[in-house]
């Protein structure tokens, strides 16, 4: 069963986000994701996040393929001018790769380059606009293509919206579901009361939404987030937990486990953001199971 047919089943979904290598050790990246055979949905993998020098997502999508995992790759408007990002999606859907997350993109500028020049040719919409336009078979400057491609379409949501920025979020939504999207990743969620509220508006679309939760090592990370992660916030009192616990790794994850059990009856899924710690994912879903 692939991707699309799991979205259409209706089951509560597992995915883990894994960055790809920054480098080619192949070995060392696959001995990563063992721990999660058999056990997740799919593996999404960001391109270039936080502008960061890493090997092409697709690419490693594609890997994972070629050893069994269904996977998600991502393209984004920073690094690429819409040419490029055209002849990317067609050489993904070439190799095998359907599934695809369309993002805005990091800046380099934030990255380990900051000297390189973002491109952000077209925004977001244009590339939803552009990845539309190849399923129909041409592209975005109206010629014909020799054979058309089949993505599986997401984007991302901000779940931190409130009051007027939350109409504004589900016109973005309304307007993205218009454009072809078929499923939604959010920002990581810690506040449920908050979630729940989201939910509430975002689920009369009829699309899936799978809540993004990113693992947390410490209270350290949990108030760096806080401080420069846009649109995710972390309750004080699970910042205290993690301060006050003993076992910093089991407390991780409990909580991780407590947010899945308190999102499961609100969306159709869960993003796990496991910030190499693949091999701590089965404990987090055993936990939640439980």
């Amino acid at each position: 069963m692939g991707w699309r047919e799991r979205l259409e089943g209706g089951g509560f979904l597992k995915v883990v986000e894994v960055l790809p290598p920054k480098g080619i050790d192949e070995k060392g990246f696959g001995e990563r994701l063992i721990p999660l055979r058999g056990r997740v949905d799919a593996i999404y993998i960001p391109s270039l996040q936080g502008g960061v020098m890493r090997m092409s997502s697709w690419a490693a999508c594609k890997y994972l393929q070629e050893k069994g995992y269904d996977t998600i790759f991502e393209v984004s408007c920073a690094h690429q001018n819409r040419v490029a990002l055209q002849a990317e999606l067609l050489g993904a859907y070439l190799l095998g790769l359907e599934n695809v997350m369309a993002v805005p993109g990091d800046d380099p500028k934030l990255g380990d380059h900051p000297e390189a020049k973002g491109v952000f040719d077209i925004d977001l919409i244009e590339l939803l606009e552009g990845i539309r336009r190849l399923q129909k078979g041409y592209d975005m400057s109206g010629g014909d293509l020799e054979g058309s491609p089949r993505f599986c379409v997401g984007a991302k949501l901000d779940a931190s919206a409130r009051g007027h920025v939350l109409d504004l979020e589900m016109k973005e939504m309304e307007k993205k579901i218009r454009l072809g999207v078929e499923f939604f990743i959010t920002t990581s969620v810690y506040d449920l009361g908050q979630f729940e509220t989201f939910m509430q508006k975002a689920q009369t679309f009829g699309v899936p939404v799978i809540a993004g939760l990113m693992v947390l090592k410490s209270a350290g990370m949990a108030r760096y987030i806080n401080k420069h992660v846009e649109g995710v916030f972390i309750p004080d009192e699970i910042i205290m937990r993690l301060m006050k616990a003993p076992d910093k790794i089991a407390a991780s994850i409990e909580i991780a486990a407590e947010m899945i059990r308190g999102i499961k009856d609100l969306c159709q899924g869960v993003n796990i953001i496991s910030i190499g710690w693949e091999d701590k994912i089965p404990a987090i879903l055993e936990e939640a199971e439980g």
